[in-house]
């Protein structure tokens, strides 16, 4: 039985590939900064799976001694860690820079950059040690240069994520670990939908007619991350769910340029 490590996994798409490695028969280990909300996905997903398949352990990612105690729990519950993803990740809202509040930038930085760093370091230490592993970092809006107004902290801690992913993957040659990405594509989400929500009218249809077109449910695109995560032996891969050919197939379908997912949100 393989055994998984998903960092920020009791909602969203961590939430979505926990049911979905487990469902493919593994074990994994979900984390969250809220202890409670933890406690209830664990007991859930025991109750559903098995509880000697399912493990958790409280994280906040930006404590790297929080970091290793995941990695502990895992590694004690099912032996060894095959798979490490770090999905935890928070944004800000959507405002021009000159108009964020201070306190809301340190919090996404942290979270996201130095957070995979952490998780990275941590989960390459004990593969190493165990004779191997894969290790995956999720991509985002800003991963592949992409720009627009009020995603310029977000999409910059993206960007990051691709260019310490590329460089860890060369570092890590030669080593039994294989590093990797994730690039979901645009999934609704709390994050989507809170975004969304706060909006101004206008900005908000505009946002909303995209997303239509492009998004798409956690449950559709977590089983396709899952299956290429589980049969991948390649050192850089990108698993990629809304590519670029895909995404014009959309813009050119009549059943995506009027379908309405975003009303089924109250959105």
């Amino acid at each position: 039985m393989k055994s998984a490590v998903i960092t920020g996994s009791t909602k969203g798409i961590g939430l979505g590939m926990a049911r979905e490695f487990l469902k493919k028969g593994c074990g994994v280990a979900i984390s969250a900064r809220n202890a409670e909300r933890l406690d209830r996905q664990v007991k859930q997903l025991g109750e559903e799976f098995g509880r000697d398949r399912v493990a958790g352990s409280p994280c906040d990612v930006t404590v790297v001694s929080q970091v290793r105690t995941l990695w502990e729990t895992a590694q004690q519950h099912f032996g060894t860690v095959d798979i490490w993803v770090n999905n935890a990740g928070i944004t800000n809202p959507t405002k021009l820079l000159w108009e964020q509040d201070t306190a809301d930038i340190a919090p996404v930085i942290s979270t996201n950059i130095t957070g995979v760093i952490y998780g990275s370091l941590v989960a390459l230490q004990g593969m190493q040690g165990q004779g191997g592993g894969q290790i995956y970092n999720m991509e985002g809006f800003g991963s592949g240069d992409m720009m627009r107004p009020g995603m310029t902290v977000y999409g910059t801690t993206k960007r990051a994520t691709r260019y310490f992913t590329e460089s860890l993957a060369e570092e890590a040659k030669g080593t039994p670990v294989l590093i990797g990405t994730l690039g979901p594509g645009m999934v609704v989400t709390d994050f989507m939908l809170d975004d969304l929500r706060q909006m101004p009218e206008q900005q908000r249809e505009q946002t909303r007619t995209i997303y239509n077109i492009l998004a798409d449910r956690v449950e559709t695109v977590t089983p396709f991350l899952v299956e290429e995560i589980l049969k991948n032996n390649e050192p850089g891969a990108k698993i990629d769910w809304l590519t670029p050919e895909k995404a014009n197939e959309r813009f050119e379908s009549e059943e995506y340029l009027t379908r309405d997912l975003l009303g089924e949100f109250g959105l």
